[in-house]
């Protein structure tokens, strides 16, 4: 199931810049440029979608596969997560809001050879854009 929420971590999110050192509140040191983020919720889901169904199949060397997933309520420039259920074998994997209301994820392989990817379930989450 892919769900749209918002995303509320301003509390969380640390920066470290330069030559400065920080220590976060849950206990994480950043030395120089880093981001520490000690939680992660979310709230205001504002819509939902079933996961579905993928079967790549065969991916050539130097070549990527392709699928869209509905997710309501996204929106270009919000943040796409996927998943796969099945072993990648090297190949690359991403996701993004390619039109309102549409992830689409894909798999790159840059192994070097064809790889056979088994079908399985993708699923996509969408982080709304402050």
């Amino acid at each position: 199931m892919a769900i749209v929420v918002e995303t509320w971590m301003a509390q969380d999110l640390d920066l470290g810049v330069g030559a400065v050192t920080k220590t976060h509140q849950s206990g994480g040191v950043l030395h120089g440029h880093g981001i520490s983020l000690s939680t992660f919720s979310t709230k205001g889901a504002s819509g939902e979608s079933d996961s579905t169904s993928w079967d790549p199949g065969l991916v050539g060397s130097a070549s990527r596969a392709e699928k869209d997933i509905t997710v309501q309520g996204a929106a270009l420039g919000d943040h796409a997560l996927a998943s796969f259920n099945k072993d990648l074998q090297g190949c690359g994997f991403s996701a993004y809001v390619s039109a309102a209301n549409t992830v689409t994820c894909v798999i790159n392989n840059n192994t070097g050879s064809g790889k056979t990817i088994a079908s399985g379930t993708l699923k996509a989450l969408v982080f709304k854009t402050r």
